[in-house]
């Protein structure tokens, strides 16, 4: 058979093993088809580890398909993720919240994994993990399909998954807990009617373990003809403190806002309250509050012998709710109630809700109706009193910082 053609011995060897199941193949009908192996700098740069160290050989399941495994010494640089596609990713984990992980990738940028997709992790960071019944621990920690293994100080801890309510990237990094957005439109007509309109939102956001910071400013400017026809800017302010995992107090809240087309020269509502989540998982965060607040109004004009400002205490329910829509757009709305002990039959009202288009990692669209009913306007020295209602609809660009 040595004498054979080499074509005749590559035909009797693939009939042997492919057709026929007769197992190994004789050394006499043995072919080298293996070329010189591929140098290193030839290998893609995923096939290799942050430190620079060679990558672990695949292993072969039953199935016969190679499969790649972070090796014992993981590297210092990087995170893995194993998805439930079979896919690693390699990068930063930068938290867990609602359901979902934030992950920073050279690659991909920065993306949002949900964690029913996420079935294992390695790493060697150190970072907050926050669970249900007031604990945080602070270690280095890493998910499997069941469960969050934490090794800390005290040791190796193995917790459910579903108790995880967030993760913090970094050793308690303040830093790490602030964000905010920025958002700007402008609207101009001219002819018949010429009309500037200026809108301006900013938010800025904590999200600690347990104490949650929100401010928030809304502003809208407008002039035709070189005459100011809208003017109405509202600043918020809440703190949340969860004693309870959905349960939390809210020692200080702050309302400011102003509209003089409203004869609303200033409005000020401190006051404090609690509040409850309804809803805390992927894509979906839903809250509700009550609130007591002392009210104090001051008018822009009355009429003669009435007092340009009233004082009362007030009670309100707000209700708030945010829905990731798709990977890139979002739904935000706001709605809240208040009633002052001096006109309980008229009660405030304002409803805010806002859809965000992502284009990139900082920039957004975004699309603001804004709702707002005074229950009892005060009638003015001219003897007009102001419209109830005043809607407001905005387009503009935003950066998320």
């Amino acid at each position: 058979m040595k004498n054979l053609p080499r074509s005749v011995l590559i035909l009797l060897r693939l009939v042997g093993t492919l057709v026929l199941g007769l197992g190994p193949v004789p050394s006499a009908l043995a072919v080298v088809t293996e070329g010189p192996s591929a140098p290193a700098s030839d290998l893609d740069d995923d096939s290799r580890s942050g430190s620079g160290e060679s990558s672990p050989a695949p292993s072969t399941p039953a199935s016969g398909a190679p499969r790649w495994q972070p090796d014992g010494a993981k590297p210092a640089k990087w995170d893995w993720v194993l998805l439930n596609t079979g896919e690693w990713l390699k990068g930063t984990v930068e938290g867990v919240r609602n359901g979902k992980m934030n992950f920073d990738s050279d690659k991909f940028d920065e993306i949002q994994l949900k964690m029913e997709d996420v079935v294992r992790t390695h790493s060697i960071t150190v970072n907050t993990f926050v669970l249900t019944e007031q604990r945080v621990i602070v270690g280095v920690g890493e998910f499997t399909p069941d469960s969050i293994v934490i090794k800390s100080q005290s040791g190796n801890d193995s917790y459910p998954r579903e108790q995880l309510l967030s993760l913090v990237m970094g050793n308690r990094n303040e830093g790490k807990l602030w964000s905010g957005k920025a958002n700007a439109g402008i609207s101009t007509s001219s002819g018949n009617t010429n009309q500037m309109t200026a809108n301006i939102q900013a938010s800025i956001r904590r999200r600690g373990a347990f104490l949650r910071l929100d401010s928030s400013y809304y502003g809208n400017f407008g002039q035709s003809k070189g005459v100011t026809n809208v003017s109405n800017q509202q600043l918020t302010f809440q703190s949340d403190l969860f004693v309870r995992d959905r349960f939390f107090l809210i020692p200080v809240v702050f309302d400011y806002y102003t509209d003089t087309f409203s004869n609303i020269d200033l409005r000020i509502r401190p006051g404090m309250g609690m509040g409850y989540q309804i809803a805390q998982r992927s894509g979906l965060e839903w809250d509700i509050t009550t609130l007591a607040q002392y009210q104090r109004l001051d008018f822009v004009s009355v009429l003669q012998g009435q007092a340009l400002n009233s004082e009362s205490f007030a009670l309100s329910v707000a209700n708030h709710a945010s829905w990731d829509i798709t990977d890139d757009i979002s739904l935000n709305s706001d709605y809240t109630l208040t009633l002052p002990t001096s006109s309980l039959s008229n009660p405030d009202q304002q409803a805010i809700v806002t859809l965000e288009i992502d284009i990139t990692k900082y920039l957004s669209i975004s699309s603001t109706l804004n709702w707002t009913r005074v229950g009892a306007p005060q009638e003015q020295a001219d003897g007009t009193t102001p419209d109830q209602n005043d809607i407001s609809l905005s387009v503009g660009l935003g950066v998320t910082f």
